[in-house]
């Protein structure tokens, strides 16, 4: 089972690890801090002894990594770990900003009235398929004011573990069952520079949100 510390501090961006198993073009360490791609988050990018990592995957309790050169590797190698950082935080403003305009979405649309139907993500923009009778760009400028008010007041993200799962709550709000990477305070989330709306047909609608740049 591959330790994994990106749970323990999603903040890590270099670490040491043992090459415990190799499989055609991927490694199985012992510990990692590169998240594999699941629940809509893709993969971390980065580097193993400065040989690039390709991909990242869970299999069971297991973290792999596809290296674009494995031959340069051998079990029981002693190796160094580090993340594509600036990639990993947009994906963990992006991530996390998707559970606030969760919230944002049950005070403006109303609690029970909208159902989420799909959701993904990626460096730059996130994205909520939902079902809901009206059309939401008639609460647009609405959703904006109050996810950027949020962010301004800023709020803990508390991450905690019931058993094999793990839970998000963004302050008081509602708790949400998730397994990705997320900041520590939404005031690192930063604005939302743009939504876009559009029909994806029988009912629902597409909801895409752009992040204004973080220094």
């Amino acid at each position: 089972m591959t330790r994994k510390l990106y749970y323990e501090d999603a903040y890590l961006k270099e670490a040491k690890a043992k090459v415990i198993e190799i499989r055609e073009n991927a490694l199985l360490l012992d510990q990692t801090i590169f998240y594999p791609t699941g629940g809509g988050q893709p993969h971390d990018r980065g580097w193993i002894n400065g040989v690039e990592v390709l991909d990242v995957y869970k299999e069971g309790d297991n973290v792999w990594h596809v290296v674009k050169e494995p031959e340069k590797f051998k079990v029981g190698d002693e190796v160094e770990l580090k993340i594509d950082w600036d990639y990993r935080y947009k994906l963990m403003r992006i991530h996390s900003a998707l559970h606030l305009l969760e919230h944002v979405l049950n005070e403006v649309l109303g609690y029970g009235k909208w159902e989420l139907v799909g959701s993904g993500m990626s460096v730059e923009k996130g994205r909520y398929d939902i079902a809901y009778p009206e059309n939401i760009n008639k609460y647009k400028q609405q959703i904006i004011d109050l996810f950027n008010k949020y962010v301004d007041e800023g709020g803990e993200m508390k991450i905690w573990w019931e058993g094999e799962t793990r839970y998000t709550q963004i302050r008081d709000f509602e708790v949400i069952p998730c397994g990705g990477t997320h900041v520590r305070d939404i005031s690192e989330i930063g604005h939302i520079k743009k939504l876009k709306r559009s029909s994806i047909g029988k009912g629902k609608q597409r909801i895409e949100i752009w992040l204004e740049d973080k220094a």
